[in-house]
This record gives structure tokens, C-alpha cells and sequence, in this order.
């Protein structure tokens, strides 16, 4: 049974869809039936019979469907397991002009909602899936990045897990280490021991590292015994590029010197 401002509401969708096959613009029913774009577009298609209770029925988004119509259907082709795709092929021939990914989620919901023995809930061994199994337990991998660089708290159980299935990382680990030692201790020293001691590694990228650092030895080696440091240079620099990317096509020469002196 249906309440008097469903009653109503009825009434509306039916003027609506009636207007629209008609070939009456959104615009001109606004003006007829003094609504707006919003309710013409949720009410252009669908059964009026279910549409009208739509708020009665939020929580199951199948009631409110353009797939509704041809729900009877979709059932039939499921409970004889034919493939989703070919469903919507059918359902394609038949006038639906939906995307595919709506259409499978339709399905799914279905599938859910029937209990329908649809190879979509089986495993390749025709096995039903468990969908109440609990989740794996898993580590991402930003904290063991921060682990590595910061010593980030991991349970040791898990870091000896993670140790023995990626032995890189206790290499890794090492290299962070030994290059903070590095400038902690301001020694030339512990930098020649590092170079010679990964430039030998099986990590590409350690090795790389390494090559990089011989290559360019007395820039780094300065840059561990020196007081000095080019970094309020690379500040200004960022600064500068900050404040150029910020007005680009908007400003001119004048506006860029002004904000960079002042």
C-alpha cells in the first residue's frame, strides 16, 4: 500500500517519463511541472511503482536500478551459469544502454542477494568461496622504510619474518647505518671503508650508490669534514622555482623580480 506523498511521487514520475518520451526538454518540463533537473534525471527511467518508494529502500541500491526491468531475466541466464558478459550482450540486444561495470556490479549484487550457484562464487576447483575468511596479517611497505630509516617500533617476529624472506633489506638497513655513521662521526675514514665495502655489493642499487659516491669522492668527502654547506642555496633555489611555478602565466618579469627582492 502506498502512503498519500507516495501516491504523489507516483504521479510526478509518470508525468515525467511521459513528458520525456514525448520529446518535451528537461527545461521545458521544469517549467511545466515546477521542478528541477536533479528530479527529472533520478526519475527519467525506471518503474514508477518502485521508483516512488525509493526512499523507503536507500539501503538496497538493486530497487533503484535501470537493470530492474530486466532483473527476470539476468536470474534465468545466472541459474544456467552463463558467463556475465554474454548476459550483458543479451541485455544490450535488448535496449540497455548502461556500462559494463555497472552491469557487473548489478550481477554480483544479485549473485549476494539470491544465493545463486554462479561460477562468480566458485574457485577454479568449483570450490565456494569463504568471503568470512579473516585477513591476512601483512606489513606495508612504507613501515618497513621508516624501520629501516628511522628505526620505526615493528614486532620483532614480524621484522625476523621479513629478514629471512627479504634478506636485502638487512643489507639495506646496514647501508643507512653506515653512511649516517658517516657524517655523525665526520670521518674520511668510515667513508672509504662504505665505498669499498659496497661497490663489491650484489645490490645494483647499493652498488650504484657507491660508484656514484667514487666518482664525485672529494665533493663528499668536503661535505663530511667541512663546517659548510650549500643548503641555503638549494633553499633559495627551491624558493625561487616555488614562487615562479606559482605565477606562471599569470605575471611578468616586474611582479617575479618584486616578490624575489621583497
Amino acid at each position: 500500500m502506498l502512503t498519500d506523498a507516495e501516491k504523489n511521487r507516483r504521479e510526478t514520475i509518470i508525468k515525467i517519463q511521459s513528458y520525456l518520451s514525448q520529446g518535451y526538454s528537461s527545461k521545458a518540463i521544469c517549467e511545466m511541472m515546477h521542478t528541477t533537473y536533479r528530479q527529472i534525471r533520478k526519475f527519467s527511467i525506471g518503474d514508477p511503482d518502485i521508483l516512488c518508494c525509493s526512499n523507503k529502500l536507500k539501503s538496497n541500491s538493486l530497487c533503484r536500478s535501470e537493470l530492474d526491468q530486466y532483473k527476470n531475466i539476468i536470474l534465468e541466464q545466472l541459474a544456467l551459469k552463463a558467463k556475465i558478459k554474454s548476459i550483458y550482450e543479451l541485455i544490450l540486444e535488448r535496449g540497455h544502454t548502461g556500462k559494463r561495470t555497472n552491469f557487473y556490479d548489478y550481477c554480483k549484487k544479485l549473485i549476494e542477494k539470491n544465493d545463486v550457484a554462479h561460477p562468480t562464487n566458485t574457485n577454479i576447483l568449483d570450490v565456494k568461496l569463504n568471503k568470512n575468511k579473516p585477513k591476512g596479517h601483512f606489513i606495508e611497505r612504507n613501515r618497513i622504510l621508516k624501520y629501516l630509516w628511522s628505526n620505526l617500533n615493528i614486532p620483532l617476529a614480524d621484522i625476523d619474518f621479513i629478514l629471512e624472506r627479504y634478506p636485502f633489506l638487512k643489507e639495506m638497513g646496514d647501508c643507512i647505518s653506515d653512511f649516517r655513521n658517516i657524517y655523525v662521526n665526520k670521518s674520511v675514514t668510515l667513508l672509504k671503508e662504505f665505498v669499498d665495502k659496497y661497490v663489491k655489493s650484489n645490490n645494483k642499487n647499493l652498488k650504484s650508490f657507491a660508484n656514484g659516491i667514487f666518482k664525485d669522492f672529494i665533493a663528499v668527502k668536503n661535505s663530511v669534514i667541512s663546517e659548510y654547506s650549500n643548503g641555503f642555496i638549494e633553499g633559495n633555489n627551491n624558493r625561487l622555482k616555488m614562487i615562479k611555478r606559482t605565477m606562471y602565466g599569470r605575471a611578468g618579469l616586474n611582479l617575479l623580480r618584486a616578490k624575489i627582492i621583497y
